[in-house]
């Protein structure tokens, strides 16, 4: 017979363990916009307006967009000037270095990007060898130590954002037609890949039952995230350089391309057949929260229902000015960059502009694969708002 007092401890102890896993987990941003489906959303315990920036460090170089996790902020930096790509992890409540920075290796061009899973931090540079392999890196989160490279064969392009989910990180290269990448966390194995039409400037969405990639023209695939098997396959019968990357929100797959959609530069997919269902327009990623959406074109923000598709509000940015980053939605507020380097914040429900922070320096987080710096773009989690500004790397804060 268990005693009572045994049960109340071993209950006790399970739940302090739930919390534990929980909170170890749940408040993290991982990839590009923020999660494994792209879709630029997070909710964060106390980071709301009014916000002040709480630190701001120079890197030195071009900044990437943040990974954060277990109160660490990792940033890759890059550019001509410097010559080399560097990984850093940066203490979360002071912006001080943890470690680095740690000189990942690279060829010619200085684009690079990471994404962050169970400890490690994935690092692809775009190493566009002539002898057509990539690499990709993993670094331990807490030393900075290479645990293992691995090698991305029979392509010469590799711009393609990494995604870590389920014990597998993904990527893409192009060059002979593209190639998607499935490698093994904890050793670096390849474990399949998977023939594509182009296969860069493009993240892969990724879920437990689907791995979603799209690429110029538009080509869309969904592939098995375990085997590789394609599920669907959407070709319009074109070919070329590009791409950008897909939203995954509520079974609908949010593709941008100009050539193909009727006027229009995006597309939605039903995410479990593949059918083209509607179209929309905007230059930078989607973004979505609850039931609402939001598109962005440098001028303008749109929210709009995931249900009916009206629009429900719109925002400008500032006079002489411009958007120039997907959107993020953290805690029921829309957080966007500007060209002049103003962070603005507007009401996820009404579109009341509730921040106007600048940061010192333009924020500049396009998608087009651009070979002389790091993929940019915002992130929040574990009570921050942080943001690639140029060289610097600011972190934002309630009051």
């Amino acid at each position: 017979m268990i005693r009572s007092g045994a049960i109340t401890i071993l209950i006790s102890l399970l739940l302090v363990a739930g919390a534990l896993a929980q909170t170890s987990s749940s408040d993290e941003a991982v990839t590009f916009q923020i999660n494994a489906a792209h879709t630029g959303a997070h909710n964060t315990s106390g980071l709301k307006p009014p916000l002040s920036i709480l630190w701001s460090v120079n890197l030195g170089a071009t900044v990437s967009y943040p990974l954060i996790a277990g109160g660490t902020i990792f940033v890759l930096t890059g550019d001509s000037s410097v010559g080399n790509i560097s990984l850093y992890a940066l203490d979360a409540k002071t912006g001080s270095t943890v470690w680095g920075p740690v000189i990942v290796p690279n060829d010619f061009y200085w684009w690079a990007a990471a994404a962050y899973d169970n400890g490690t931090v994935f690092v692809v540079p775009d190493t566009s060898s002539p002898f057509g392999e990539g690499a990709m890196f993993a670094y331990s989160a807490a030393t900075g130590d290479l645990l293992w490279s691995a090698t991305l064969a029979d392509q010469y392009l590799y711009n393609s954002p990494p995604t870590a989910l389920n014990g597998i990180v993904y990527t893409a290269g192009a060059g002979d037609g593209g190639t998607v990448y499935a490698l093994s966390e904890t050793t670096g194995t390849v474990l399949w890949t998977a023939g594509v039409a182009n296969g860069n400037t493009s993240s892969p969405v990724v879920t437990k039952t689907g791995v979603y990639v799209s690429y110029v023209c538009p080509n869309v695939y969904d592939f098995n995230p375990n085997t590789g098997k394609p599920i669907w396959t959407y070709s319009p019968g074109c070919d070329g350089g590009g791409g950008d990357t897909p939203v995954l929100f509520k079974g609908k797959l949010y593709v941008r391309d100009a050539i193909v959609f009727e006027g229009y530069n995006g597309g939605v997919f039903n995410a479990a057949t593949g059918a083209l269902e509607s179209y929309f327009n905007s230059s930078f990623a989607p973004a979505f929260s609850g039931s609402t959406g939001l598109y962005t074109e440098t001028n303008a923000l749109t929210a709009f229902s995931v249900t009916s598709g009206a629009t429900t509000w719109t925002a400008t940015p500032p006079k002489d000015d411009s958007f120039s980053s997907a959107p993020i939605i953290v805690n029921g507020v829309v957080y966007i960059g500007t060209a002049a380097g103003n962070v603005m914040g507007y009401s996820l429900a009404a579109g009341k502009q509730k921040v106007s922070i600048p940061v010192g320096a333009a924020i500049e987080a396009g998608e087009s694969g651009n070979y002389t710096g790091p993929q940019a773009g915002l992130a929040a989690a574990e009570g921050l708002l942080v943001v690639p500004a140029s060289d610097d790397l600011v972190a934002l804060s309630h009051q």
